[in-house]
Order: structure tokens, then C-alpha cells, then sequence
């Protein structure tokens, strides 16, 4: 009986279509300016961190793919930001940044955990305060 509510539950959900999703976010990133805004609202000196640096960079595709990643439902591997793949894969993002990101280190720096935070408001979409570019 448990089963059958589960299955009916998952048949009423309306029908998500991934590719439409895909195509619609086809090629979008996260401006410099919207992490620019994001850093501006961290709490702390140590927000310079991520100013115009290589590392800052990184931290922005990192969180632009993962963003990325939830609008279209696709893996955060697909996203613009990493197109085309270099021949070394996502080394131009760096692991540990996502991994930071995505809050699975756990000697976590509190930067990563504001930024990982944030990632299900800014996947919410178009009505959100950030702006597709």
C-alpha cells in the first residue's frame, strides 16, 4: 500500500522537460558582476579573496556550472562555463573548488559555505535577483 501512494504521487507530477530547460539556459553564466555582488554581501573582511584573481575565476565558473546545474537539471560538468572541455576536463575549475562548493570538504572555509548556501536561492530562476546574461 505504501508503494502504490509513492507510485501514484510520481505519476501526478507534472512532466519535466529537461531539454527544453537545456536550451533555454543554453548558454548561460554567471556574470562577473553578480559573484562581484555576491562577495559584496559576504560578511567579512576576507571577501577580497575572491576579487579579480585566478582564484576568484575559478570560484565563479565552480558556482556559475553548479547553478547551471540545477536550473537545467544536467550535470554541472555540461555547463557553458566548461565548453568546450579542455583537454584535461574540469581542471580549469579545480576540484576542491567544487567540492568546497558543493560542501563535501570538511574542513570547509566559510566563504565555501555562504557560497554553497546560496546556490538553491540563485537556482531558483529568472525571478531571482541575479540576471541572465
Amino acid at each position: 500500500m505504501p508503494f502504490q501512494r509513492l507510485t501514484d504521487h510520481v505519476a501526478d507530477q507534472p512532466t519535466v522537460d529537461y531539454a527544453a530547460r537545456r536550451k533555454r539556459f543554453e548558454n548561460w553564466t554567471l556574470p562577473e558582476s553578480g559573484l562581484q555582488r555576491i562577495v559584496e554581501n559576504y560578511p567579512s573582511r576576507r571577501r577580497l579573496i575572491v576579487g579579480v584573481s585566478q582564484r576568484g575565476a575559478r570560484v565563479r565558473i565552480g558556482f556559475s556550472a553548479l547553478v547551471w546545474s540545477r536550473l537545467t537539471g544536467s550535470e554541472w560538468r555540461l555547463a557553458p562555463d566548461l565548453q568546450p572541455l579542455p583537454v584535461e576536463g574540469v581542471a580549469v575549475v579545480d576540484a576542491a573548488v567544487i567540492h568546497q562548493l558543493l560542501g563535501r570538504n570538511p574542513d570547509q572555509q566559510p566563504f565555501y559555505t555562504y557560497l554553497h548556501n546560496l546556490l538553491p536561492d540563485y537556482a531558483e530562476g529568472p525571478r531571482t535577483v541575479w540576471v541572465l546574461s
